[in-house]
């Protein structure tokens, strides 16, 4: 079945049809990733709408692309013009900016897309030398152990979301709700709808993605006004050339740095924001002359950017192997596997193997080949940077709600659009977690459907099986172990000062 699977995957990619798909992402993701502010989830969000004709494997190829080369594009603005096109390269800008204010602009690049674009590469080659080894364990998950699953899911997006996890259990639990609004699939009978038929089959899934992620981006680029970026940047040819050599001198600081984002990624919630500084943070403290970390050091820039990339391969293993996402651009993958008529999680790996061995082998080639563009190309795709948000603003404002009207062709998707966009504007404000808030919706509607299948066949002791009960344990420890922890800590603290 594996074999199959790969020699499927690897025809796969002999599609030119799928490789334009592929292509296109990069650019996009690239063009997108360049604009501060912007990002590539925001770029997800917005064609999401427009794939839902598309065949699965196309889109969600596109949407593999985007994910790998926004953080690329990212880079370079972060490196030339000190501002992060994504949160994740924050840590790049670091050292980054430093190197172009020296007049190393073209080494600083060079670095920063050769690591990236090999950190990507390996990260996703031990993605794939996993799948054989996760697949055994996905094959054994029946509905009972999905119904924990699909908690352990949960429990990680609100235990290790970045900031409070109480606030990132409560978006959760506001997505719960929300997924609730509708018929239910096993008595059909209708909740939380006030009469309304648009309700009966629930909140539309495209209108509350684009009225959470897209909208309250717009309103943040429109209210800085003017342009984004205002100074003028030189890149020479030779020290991009230096820069691409410097990631083989300092080899073994760039394979740390990548299996550190494989490992992050690969654990649920956490996501490329906390690799990157992971990263940068053992970089600094393995160096030899670590008091030159933020002044302008070429390794500064190799760390976070190995592992940024390496880490969207290990979230997309956990994304397709148990549909928990491991990053939030991974959430907005779950809302499309379900839009494509996919099941995310074990019986995506049984039924699609070889999409998901496809999406993989893309990964590679998408690093790759975003890369090699922006080598070539860095110089003007700094350039987007300088258009005014006056003419950015209204452009993507229209692209959020034709995409919200493009679907179910209803107005009222595009009010339920914009109210999902005030929702996003005050959870922002207020440092809730979207991401968590999507995951919520997604899952509880997988989640009651697992349930009443595993109550159909198994009854109110469907959990007494050993994976279930492992799983059980998991998601116990996860909201004790810190409590546990502190209260140790406190009373070894209090046993000293007594001694």
């Amino acid at each position: 079945m594996v074999i199959q699977a790969f020699i499927q995957a690897l025809q796969n990619l002999g599609d030119m049809t799928l490789l334009a798909y592929m292509l296109g992402g990069v650019v996009i993701g690239l063009i997108f990733g360049v604009i501060p502010g912007i990002g590539g989830m925001l770029a997800i969000t917005l064609f999401l709408p427009f794939l839902f004709k598309v065949p699965a494997d196309y889109a969600l190829v596109f949407m593999v692309a985007i994910t790998a080369a926004a953080m690329t594009g990212g880079s370079i603005t972060a490196v030339l013009l000190n501002i992060p096109g994504t949160g994740v390269n924050i840590a790049t800008q670091i050292d980054g900016f430093p190197m172009t204010q020296k007049g190393q602009a073209g080494r600083a690049l060079g670095a920063v897309l050769t690591s990236s674009a090999m950190g990507g590469l390996l990260a996703a080659l031990l993605a794939l030398g996993m799948i054989p080894l996760v697949l055994p364990m996905v094959m054994s998950i029946l509905s009972a152990d999905m119904v924990f699953v699909i908690l352990l899911g949960l429990s990680c997006i609100g235990i290790l979301t970045v900031g409070s996890p109480l606030k990132g259990i409560i978006s959760g639990g506001l997505g719960l709700m929300i997924s609730l609004v509708g018929y239910q699939a096993i008595s059909g009978v209708p909740r939380f709808t006030f009469g309304n038929p648009y309700l009966y089959d629930g909140i539309p899934l495209i209108p509350l993605i684009l009225g959470l992620f897209a909208l309250p981006e717009i309103i943040d680029l429109a209210v800085k006004g003017g342009t984004i970026a205002k100074v003028e940047v030189v890149i020479k040819g030779k020290q991009v050339l230096e820069g691409v050599k410097d990631v083989f001198r300092h080899w073994v600081l760039w394979l740390r740095s990548t299996v550190i984002g494989y490992i992050i990624g690969v654990i649920p919630g956490i996501g490329a924001s906390t690799a990157v500084f992971v990263a940068y943070g053992q970089a600094k403290q393995t160096s030899k002359h670590p008091e030159k970390f933020g002044t302008g050091i070429v390794e500064g820039v190799i760390a976070p950017e190995s592992s940024n990339n390496a880490v969207q391969a290990g979230a997309l293993l956990t994304t397709l192997a148990l549909g928990i996402p491991g990053s939030a651009e991974h959430a907005i993958y779950l809302g499309a596997f379900l839009i494509l008529g996919l099941i995310p999680g074990p019986p995506m790996m049984r039924e699609h193997l070889d999409l998901t061995l496809t999406m993989m082998f893309l990964v590679i080639i998408a690093n790759v080949v975003g890369a090699l563009i922006c080598l070539f190309t860095a110089r003007y795709m700094s350039k987007v940077a300088y258009v005014p948000s006056r003419i950015l603003v209204p452009l993507v404002t229209v692209m959020v709600l034709v995409g919200a009207f493009a679907q179910g062709q209803m107005f009222s998707d595009v009010i339920v659009t914009l109210i999902f966009g005030a929702v996003g504007l005050l959870m922002r404000k207020f440092e809730f977690n979207l991401p968590a808030l999507l995951v919520g919706y997604i899952l509880g509607t997988l989640f009651e459907k697992y349930l009443f299948i595993a109550l159909a066949a198994s009854g109110p002791l469907f959990f007494m099986r050993p994976l279930s009960l492992s799983l059980i344990f998991i998601i116990i420890a996860l909201f004790t172990t810190r409590p546990i922890m502190r209260l140790l800590r406190h009373r070894l603290e209090r046993g000293g000062k007594r001694a």
